[in-house]
């Protein structure tokens, strides 16, 4: 609503209307939630325990389950304690479970060690993937050193222009064109 003011003394800069607005609604009406509902359920924390005693992966829990993504497990994980807790339990059981199964296999007749190796990285990299770090360092473990010198081609004879104009090029990786 807009209404005129004739108390105000006349200032060019000010406005003679004041707009006055409605006065603000005291809380706006609870929005619901945005988005799929979750889908979990508490029983789930029994089930991915059981699944995990057979040793299944995360990818197998989720489609067991019902679950389009096995990602979801891990957003449940994050906001439900239960979840996280059954779920973290059932990840060391799966591999349990596959660590037995490993281990009953070392005395087997048809025991295939690379494939249970390369299961056992893929499914458990924490645990079994070998990891090598290499760290470079210079004189007394401290940074590496370097120098750059600048090179002044006129004082060098034909050969030796000759001989760094081809190590250069070795360097970019075109030597012999």
């Amino acid at each position: 609503m807009i209404q005129n003011c004739p108390d105000v003394p006349y200032n060019p800069r000010m406005p003679r209307k004041i707009k006055i607005l409605p006065e603000k609604p005291e809380a706006a009406p609870a929005r619901r939630p945005v988005g799929r509902p979750s889908g979990y359920r508490p029983e789930y924390c029994e089930r991915v325990i059981e699944l995990g005693k057979d040793g299944a992966s995360p990818a197998q829990m989720a489609a067991d389950l019902g679950i389009t993504h096995r990602n979801t497990l891990d957003d449940w994980a994050e906001v439900h304690p239960e979840f996280s807790e059954a779920y973290t339990h059932a990840r060391t059981q799966a591999q349990a479970w596959w660590e037995r199964t490993g281990m009953a296999g070392l005395n087997a007749d048809r025991f295939n060690g690379l494939v249970w190796k390369t299961s056992m990285q893929a499914r458990f990299r924490d645990d079994y993937t070998e990891k090598r770090i290499q760290e470079h360092t210079g004189k007394d473990g401290g940074p590496i050193q370097t120098e750059a010198k600048i090179l002044d081609a006129s004082t060098l004879s034909p050969e030796e222009r000759d001989a760094v104009r081809a190590v250069l090029l070795m360097a970019k990786g075109k030597a012999g064109k």
